[in-house]
C-alpha cells in the first residue's frame, strides 16, 4: 500500500506534530481531543459568563430604583430565562458527554 502524503500548503500541515511529513493515526487523535477541550472549555466559559452576569444583574435591580425595576421586568425574565436555558444545556451536555465514558 502506498503512503499517503500531505500536499504542499495543505491545512493539515500543522496536525503532523513530530513534522516527518505524515499524519499518523496518533497526530489526528489528538488533534480530535484539541479541538473537543477547546469546544468544552469555550462552553464552559459561556455557562459561567451566563452565571456571572445573571447574578450582577440580581444585585443590579437591588440598587436601581422601583420604577426602572418595573419597567426592566419584561426584560429581566427573557434574560434569566436565557441565561438559565444556557447553563442548562451545557449542564446536561456535559452529563451525557460524562455517561458516554
Amino acid at each position: 500500500m502506498a503512503q499517503k502524503k500531505l500536499q504542499v500548503d495543505s491545512e493539515f500541515n500543522e496536525l503532523d506534530l513530530d513534522h516527518d511529513g505524515v499524519v499518523s493515526d496518533n497526530e489526528m487523535k489528538t488533534a480530535e481531543l484539541q479541538h473537543d477541550l477547546r469546544k468544552q472549555r469555550a462552553q464552559r466559559r459561556m455557562a459561567t459568563a451566563a452565571l456571572v452576569g445573571m447574578g450582577v444583574f440580581t444585585v443590579a435591580m437591588f440598587l436601581v430604583p422601583i420604577e426602572r425595576v418595573e419597567a426592566l421586568s419584561s426584560i429581566s425574565d427573557l434574560m434569566y430565562i436565557s441565561a438559565a436555558g444556557i447553563v442548562g444545556a451545557y449542564m446536561g451536555s456535559a452529563a451525557i458527554m460524562h455517561g458516554k465514558k
